[in-house]
C-alpha cells in the first residue's frame, strides 16, 4: 500500500491546514477553465481541481495512480450530485489519449514529487489542445519553517523527489521549451507556485 492509499481517507483534513493556498489554487483554476471546456485532471488525489473545474467544463477526467484517493473522489462527487465527472486510473508520463484532446490539463501539486517531472509535463503538453492550456500548481519551499513541516510529514513516508522554490520550479518549466509559462507564487503555510502553460 502507497502512502497516498494510506492517507486518503485524511488527505482533506490535512488539505484544510493549507486552507488559505488551497482556496487559491481553486480560484486560479476557476477562473482559467472555459466554459464547456474538456478537461484532464491528473494525479488528481481526492479530485478538489476535478470538482471546481466541473462548475464550468463540460466534461473532466479525474485520475490517479491511488484508487482509494479516487474512491474519496468519487464519494464527493457523487455527495455533490455532479455527473460531468469520470474517474481513470492512469500514469501521468503514459497517457493513452490522442495528441491534442484536451482543452485543459491539469497536474496538482505532484511535479514534485516524482523523479523527471519535465518528461511528465511533456505527456501533459501532448494530450493539450493547441491553443488550451496546462495548470501546474505544485507546492514549493519558502524558509525553515516549511521545511519543517515537510521533514515531519516525510516521517510518514512523504517522499517529495524535488525541493522546488519558485525559481527553480519556474526554471524547470521553462526548460521544457514548450510554451509560454506564467508562474504566481502564493503564500500560506506550505506556499505554492502557481503555474499555467500555454500550448503554442
Amino acid at each position: 500500500m502507497s502512502f497516498w492509499d494510506k492517507v486518503a481517507g485524511i488527505y482533506d483534513i490535512t488539505e484544510s491546514l493549507n486552507g488559505k493556498v488551497y482556496k487559491s489554487m481553486l480560484r486560479g483554476v476557476k477562473q482559467i477553465v472555459p466554459e464547456g471546456a474538456k478537461v484532464l485532471d491528473c494525479a488528481a488525489g481526492t479530485g478538489e481541481l476535478s470538482i471546481t473545474a466541473s462548475e464550468k467544463a463540460e466534461s473532466v477526467i479525474c485520475t490517479d495512480l491511488s484508487m482509494a484517493m479516487l474512491e474519496q473522489a468519487k464519494k464527493k462527487c457523487a455527495k455533490l450530485g455532479i455527473e460531468n465527472i469520470t474517474f481513470e486510473e492512469r500514469d501521468i508520463f503514459h497517457m493513452s489519449d490522442e495528441d491534442e484532446t484536451y482543452d485543459i490539463v491539469m497536474a496538482g501539486n505532484v511535479l514534485h514529487l516524482i523523479e523527471n517531472p519535465e518528461e511528465a509535463v511533456k505527456e501533459l503538453y501532448r494530450v493539450t489542445k493547441k491553443g488550451g492550456k496546462l495548470i501546474l500548481p505544485t507546492f514549493v519551499h519558502k524558509n525553515a519553517g516549511t521545511k519543517a513541516l515537510i521533514d515531519f510529514y516525510k516521517k510518514f513516508g512523504f517522499n517529495p523527489a524535488s525541493d522546488f522554490t519558485v525559481e527553480s520550479y519556474s526554471r524547470m518549466l521553462n526548460d521544457c521549451k514548450l510554451g509560454p509559462v506564467k508562474v504566481t507564487f502564493v503564500d500560506g503555510i506550505i506556499p505554492l507556485a502557481f503555474a499555467v502553460m500555454k500550448k503554442r
